[in-house]
């Protein structure tokens, strides 16, 4: 998340910060896809990964990018995606927890992955990347396209830096 909150008013450069959610979304599908057993041994520290930058790439999108969001663009229409998105970061958070429970039970238990919970994340993959592109292809260009947004996505980064 280096530099997330150097914006330079430009809403674009945001989706750059989605490369973190592509690199392990395709990283988990390679290594799915080889079966790669030393992948999947270490499959708590990915994961541990994942939720420390996921979760504050969401923090970052729910005080900066949603408000500046709602604030630029009040139309009906554009509030429930935002509200959708929103809604779909609990979802997701919620699953992340699950899926990192049942991989910390394995671990103590000393069970074997099963396919039930490789599918459960390839789910939760393929879910994560369907949220990033909705933003990417629909929330960011409608920032893009306004400009009282795009202004008010640099004030709030700036205060949240101040928090």
């Amino acid at each position: 998340m280096n530099g997330i909150y150097n914006i330079n008013n430009d809403i674009a450069k945001i989706a750059k910060e989605h490369t973190l959610i592509t690199e392990y979304v395709v990283s988990f599908n390679k290594n799915l896809k080889n079966r790669d057993k030393k992948f999947f041994k270490g499959i708590a520290s990915f994961f541990n990964f994942l939720e420390k930058e996921l979760l504050s790439h969401f923090r970052f999108e729910e005080v900066v990018i949603f408000p500046a969001s709602l604030v630029g663009e009040s139309k009906y229409g554009h509030i429930l995606m935002v509200m959708t998105l929103q809604k779909e970061h609990g979802m997701l958070e919620n699953r992340l927890q699950s899926l990192m429970a049942e991989i910390k039970n394995l671990q103590t238990s000393h069970k074997k992955l099963s396919n039930e919970l490789i599918e459960e994340m390839s789910g939760f993959f393929d879910d994560l990347k369907t949220h990033a592109k909705r933003e990417m292809t629909d929330l960011f260009p409608m920032m893009d396209a306004n400009p009282k947004a795009k202004a008010l996505i640099e004030v709030y980064a700036k205060e949240l830096t101040n928090i």
